[in-house]
């Protein structure tokens, strides 16, 4: 059997061996801008989507028994506190009416006449203090009559809009039973849900600003008229409500509005340029270079202020966040930083 030489093994091994890449094929470090995370004490602003509300909303429920007899109002209408709605009648309440007014005048009679046997001794006085407490109680009931007698017409509570109506004529309604819905249209709340972070930042009767985009861009002022004290269980946010002023009645409930908020900041905030952010499935991340090598950091986004977001997450003041080029980085990419922007 036949052997090759040592040396001829060893030529072979070499030929047989991979060769390595040439130098052009190894990718070359992505060329990145960027910029220094920074830490100051800011007031900055925050921007919510929002829901226009009634300021104030009203179940207008029926104060008596009765049937429909007119439908004075429909949705949509504008009223006045005190405008009809409806006009129910009550057959049975008119009778009583009737039979109370006849009980008040004899219980009067007796009354008056126990009082002038009363002066001539001929009763006595606890007498005259029975037929009064008769009196009373006649002149009360016919009070009640007469009140659910004039409930019969079902009034606007205030000043607004008719957002239903939900009684037709011919129908019995009963009392307690809500007859229609009214919302107050001069003033509105716009809530939007704050998340906890920001809370402490707020106070009532701030100035904030508020935009509902489907009647323009011009921004329109109030004051924060609440800061609810319960949070959302699930998104850990607390209703805020801006109010506004609708003197024109064209904020109507159920807009979509934005509303900036100017929160302030107990402590100094680490701020990142705003074109450091890059959003990903889970968030926000920022890529820091270390020693030309990116490593990304998940970071939770809080205020801006000029052109900077406040962020919480793995950073320290001064390291250096990639603000060009991090739209197709990954996590421990070799860059080259040709500029620090300031």
């Amino acid at each position: 059997m036949n052997r090759l030489p040592a040396a001829a093994l060893a030529i072979a091994a070499v030929c047989a061996a991979p060769l390595p890449p040439p130098a052009a094929a190894q990718q070359p470090p992505t060329p990145v801008i960027v910029a220094e995370v920074v830490e100051l004490q800011i007031e900055g602003t925050v921007s919510l989507m929002g829901t226009v509300e009634p300021r104030r909303s009203s179940t207008v429920a029926s104060e008596t028994d009765g049937l429909v007899r007119a439908r004075l109002r429909d949705a949509g209408d504008a009223v006045r506190r005190g405008d009809p709605i409806l006009r129910l009648t009550n057959d049975a309440l008119r009778a009583s009416l009737a039979e109370a007014l006849a009980d008040v005048g004899l219980r009067r009679f007796r009354y008056q006449q126990n009082a002038e046997l009363l002066q001539q001794n001929a009763v006595a006085d606890e007498d005259l203090r029975a037929s009064e407490y008769e009196l009373e109680r006649a002149r009360a009931k016919l009070q009640d009559l007469e009140s659910r007698l004039e409930n019969l017409v079902i009034r606007a509570p205030f000043d607004g809009h008719l957002t239903r109506v939900e009684a037709e004529i011919g129908e019995w309604v009963t009392r307690g039973q809500g007859v229609a819905r009214a919302i107050s249209t001069d003033t509105v709340w716009v809530y939007a849900d704050v998340p906890e972070r920001f809370i402490d930042g707020l106070s009532a009767g701030q100035t904030a600003e508020v935009v509902v985009e489907a009647l323009g861009v011009e921004p329109r002022s109030g004051p924060i008229a609440a800061i609810l004290a319960e949070a959302s269980a699930q998104a850990r946010t607390f209703p805020v409500a801006v109010e506004l002023l609708n003197p024109d009645g064209d904020l109507r409930a159920g807009m979509a509005a934005r509303v900036d908020l100017a929160v302030r900041q107990p402590a100094a905030s680490l701020l990142v340029h705003k074109d450091a952010l890059v959003s990903a499935a889970g968030g926000s991340t920022v890529f820091v270079v270390v020693d030309e090598v990116v490593s990304q950091r998940p970071v939770a986004t809080g205020v801006a202020h000029q052109g900077y977001i406040a962020v919480e997450g793995d950073l320290q003041p001064g390291d250096l966040a990639v603000v060009r080029g991090n739209e197709r980085l990954r996590d421990g990419q070799t860059v080259r930083v040709v500029r620090k922007q300031h």
